[in-house]
């Protein structure tokens, strides 16, 4: 059996990734304490709670959260279970209450989290039992330009420091210009670990094989890799690539600030990826359900006031470049991938594509080691490996 001792010796060991970490369940474990437990995560846009009482919830690497707008419009995010006997509070995936009871035994919440409520409280006298010391268990909530952020640590930086003024003023163009509301929401369940589509979606080796349409009418333009593991590659639109009726619908409806033809896919680590092109946003994530699991997420954006042919033609945008590519020609990717590492023979994958820059074009690995980067350094490790260099 090979070991982390049995790498490639002439490849530097940031170049090179123990297959291990995309199946082995320690490691995930080792993820969701080192990583998800520690950094910003995506939990929802704010048009998905526009009222007073709207909520949504979601599983933040294993944790059930609701995410809600109290009576003064305020954001909040709160575990997902019952102070007293440990239940889910809230089943549904999204809805709209004026206060949360827990199905078991009908404790009530306030929309901030207060406990309220309790039937029979007369039974806790002179047990030393409080309402005011058992609330939802808060956790930190921040938005930026309508997207929200969860933090599972109690006491994280904040979202603007974790992110970069930089790369807010990249997503500014054009999200700071308008009101958006999402009007479409997709999920996929996939066989994959977590790490594949957060590699893919940096990897851009592999666009002119896998995908011939972008090869003809994507042209790449720049990345820059930023602070925290994030980065952003600007990409056009050649129309020379492109069929003229197609080409008509994608050119139509150009979002704030942006020209016709302009965008770029915005990696925020661990695994958000936010898709701008010309007309339309897609908000993609993972919810892992697994070392080898998880649920494909996105939210498609769109202009507050919009009429229905905008509607369709940014949907349209958003399955041209995004929803009809990875479905149809990343998924078969994942799958081989996933597929491929769990080989006892093969112990090891190569990143060691180019050279390391912080900007450049399409094409090479220091986008993808840019990403393990920030993996080591959060889990404390001086290997893509949880066993040492």
């Amino acid at each position: 059996m090979t070991t982390i001792a049995d790498r490639p010796q002439k490849i530097t060991t940031d170049r090179i990734v123990d297959n291990r970490v995309y199946t082995d369940p320690a490691v995930l474990d080792a993820e969701v304490e080192r990583i998800f437990e520690r950094v910003w995560l995506f939990a929802c846009h704010e048009s998905e709670i526009p009222q007073s009482g709207d909520f949504v919830t979601m599983d933040l690497a294993g944790t059930p959260v609701i995410v809600n707008r109290d009576d003064q419009g305020r954001i909040h995010a709160f575990c997902n279970t019952c102070r007293h006997r440990g239940s889910l509070v809230v089943d549904e995936e999204r809805g709209h209450c004026s206060a949360f009871r827990c199905p078991y035994h009908f404790w009530l919440y306030s929309l901030e989290g207060n406990l309220v409520g309790i039937p029979g409280e007369e039974a806790y006298d002179g047990t030393g039992f409080g309402k005011e010391d058992f609330p939802l268990v808060s956790l930190p909530c921040e938005s930026i330009l309508g997207l929200v952020f969860v933090n599972l640590d109690d006491n994280p930086e904040p979202l603007a420091n974790w992110i970069g003024a930089d790369l807010i003023d990249v997503l500014r163009r054009p999200l700071g210009l308008a009101e958006y509301e999402v009007f479409a929401v997709d999920a996929d369940p996939l066989t994959v670990n977590w790490k594949v589509f957060a590699e893919n979606a940096r990897d851009g080796y592999h666009v002119p094989f896998v995908h011939p349409f972008f090869r003809k009418a994507s042209p790449p333009g720049s990345y820059r890799l930023f602070a925290n593991g994030h980065a952003v590659q600007h990409l056009a639109m050649d129309p020379a690539g492109i069929e003229p009726d197609l080409w008509e619908r994608l050119r139509t409806h150009p979002l704030p600030g942006l020209d016709v033809g302009e965008g770029y896919i915005v990696n925020l680590f661990p695994d958000l990826a936010i898709t701008v092109r010309s007309n339309v946003v897609s908000v993609d994530f993972q919810r892992i359900q697994g070392p080898a699991a998880v649920s494909m997420e996105n939210r498609t954006l769109g202009v507050v006031g919009d009429s229905a042919e905008q509607r369709a033609d940014r949907r349209l945008s958003q399955e041209v470049w995004f929803a009809n590519p990875v479905r149809l020609e990343d998924y078969p990717i994942f799958a081989r991938q996933q597929r491929g590492v769990v080989s006892r023979k093969v112990r090891h994958s190569i990143i060691a594509r180019g050279p390391d820059m912080t900007t450049g074009t399409r094409g090479d690995d220091n986008r993808l080691r840019h990403f393990w980067v920030e993996w080591r350094e959060l889990m404390g490790t001086s290997s893509n490996s949880l066993e040492p260099a």
